[in-house]
């Protein structure tokens, strides 16, 4: 009973909070607070000023201590992963560094398996190059508290900042969606990070 009654007040909550917004009652962002992180629910991309919200956050976690907070914004209302993937709006998906240092070469193999098992073998072909580019710029340690973006600017490509600073721009759109599949994609690195980030759970 409790847990339908908190079901049900979260979903109140979001339907008032969307009648508000249309009313133009909501002026200030919302936060939503996960593991003691306040992650933004509304943000705007410097490319144009597009309003991107929250779809959904996940945590990474070691040894029952949270290594690092995934999340996914999009500019569109969705919440399909293949429609996801496909869409053309801003997203940004980042990655908040909780207590630990996450060294890249660790990162680069989860994300570069990740690439592997959801394309085959004349889409790597196509993918190399900029995934050689992506995997290059991830040669510095994520620190705790660092704030990793990655970004899609439509018409520009995969923008990729750490703590605000651009570290390498990706061009095209065809990046974006491969990076997208190793979290969302038919075969993700976590599932249960992928339900979270769909806002599934």
């Amino acid at each position: 009973m409790f847990l339908l009654g908190q079901v049900v007040k979260k979903f109140l909550s979001r339907i008032i909070y969307s009648l508000l917004l249309a009313l133009g009652i909501v002026f200030a962002l919302q936060a939503e607070e996960i593991v003691g992180v306040n992650i933004d629910e509304v943000i705007t991309v410097s490319s144009g000023g597009e309003e991107l919200r929250l779809r959904g956050a996940a945590v990474k976690t070691s040894a029952r201590q949270a290594i690092y907070i995934g999340g996914l914004y999009l500019q569109e209302d969705l919440s399909n992963a293949k429609e996801i993937i496909a869409s053309n709006g801003a997203k940004r998906f980042f990655i908040y560094s909780k207590d630990s240092t996450i060294k890249p070469d660790a990162l680069i193999r989860a994300l570069n398996l990740g690439f592997t098992v959801n394309h085959d073998e004349d889409e790597l072909i196509k993918l190399e190059s900029k995934i050689k580019q992506f995997n290059l710029i991830w040669r510095s340690q994520i620190k705790a508290g660092d704030k990793v973006w990655v970004d899609y600017l439509p018409g520009k490509g995969t923008s990729v900042l750490v703590n605000g600073v651009e570290k390498g721009l990706i061009t095209g759109k065809g990046f974006y969606s491969a990076f997208l599949k190793t979290w969302i994609g038919d075969k993700p690195l976590n599932q249960e990070m992928k339900k979270q980030l769909l806002g599934d759970e």
